[in-house]
């Protein structure tokens, strides 16, 4: 054996070693952490977001029958009678007016001039896109709050036949309501006859909360929906929005943003001068584009 032969070295088989992200993947990564949380605070507890709500669909008569007939609910006190009322079709035609009026009696204070904190429940269609940001400014300018609802296409007979405006009504307790409907009706034939009923259940629908209705931004002369509409509402609650100017949009029907946050102005100087409630609006010193807390309203399909 040869004494000088060295022996051969070990072969070390060492695990590789893991290398440490560089700090600023662990930044990002806190970042994005940081702005999840935020984004989901800011959902639970912001008021300025858009929520999707979906109603079903109900018809005058099936609203009425939903109400009972004198036999099926009792009256509230205030109407109630030693006798019972028959099963005629006056009787049950009395019990349910009698129990619309009771539904819709909502127990909200008339606001004023001097008010301070009306609730604002801005509802109706898509003309809503762009005045709910200038009525928040005057929220936000008077200690106002508000409350919008849009509903994309809608129209007095899709307001009309549903309890849509009384479900919010109840949901939101609004001292004050702006509807805008008829935007999407400047050209029904025979709009007097085929709208009216629609238009009835809409304003039995307030109850005893103040109100202005305003009137579509016409593009077009009309078959009568500004007519139908001050007709049942009167001129101290009805605004004429076709009397003023407008910049549209490339559809030709709605107001560019600049445009509809001057119609709003309009509105809110009505609101203050000539309407039959009147209530303070003083003008906000800026623009500040602060979406308000709004609902988006789809049918269910069927």
């Amino acid at each position: 054996m040869d004494n000088n032969t060295t022996p051969k070295a070990k072969k070390h088989h060492h695990k590789p070693k893991y290398k440490r992200l560089p700090a600023i993947y662990w930044e990002y990564f806190a970042l994005l952490v940081a702005t999840l949380l935020l984004f989901s605070a800011y959902a639970l507890f912001c008021k300025d977001h858009t929520v999707s709500f979906e109603l079903k669909k109900m018809s005058i008569e099936r609203y009425a029958d939903s109400l009972a007939t004198a036999d099926e609910i009792a009256l509230p006190d205030s109407t109630q009678t030693d006798s019972v009322l028959s099963k005629t079709d006056n009787a049950t035609t009395e019990a349910t007016a009698h129990l619309k009026r009771y539904f819709y009696d909502y127990l909200n204070a008339p606001a004023d001039t001097d008010s301070i904190g009306v609730s604002f429940l801005l509802i109706g269609d898509s003309m809503n896109e762009f005045l709910r940001l200038r009525l928040n400014d005057y929220c936000m300018a008077n200690g106002h709050t508000m409350e919008c609802v849009i509903w994309y296409g809608a129209t007095t007979k899709q307001y009309g036949t549903c309890d849509t405006i009384a479900y919010f009504i109840r949901k939101f307790h609004p001292t004050y309501i702006l509807l805008t409907i008829g935007s999407n009706e400047l050209f029904v034939r025979d709009i007097i006859k085929n709208r009216t009923p629609y238009v009835q259940h809409i304003i039995e629908q307030l109850g005893n909360v103040p109100y202005v209705w305003v009137g579509p931004p016409n593009w077009k002369d009309d078959t009568g929906i500004n007519e139908l509409i001050i007709s049942h509402v009167g001129p101290s609650r009805y605004f004429e929005s076709k009397r003023l100017t407008f910049t549209r949009c490339k559809d030709g029907a709605h107001p560019v943003k600049g445009s509809a946050l001057k119609w709003m102005d309009s509105i809110a100087t009505y609101i203050a001068t000539d309407a039959s409630v009147p209530v303070a609006m003083n003008p906000p010193e800026t623009y500040s584009n602060k979406t308000p807390h709004t609902t988006i309203l789809q049918m269910v399909r069927e």
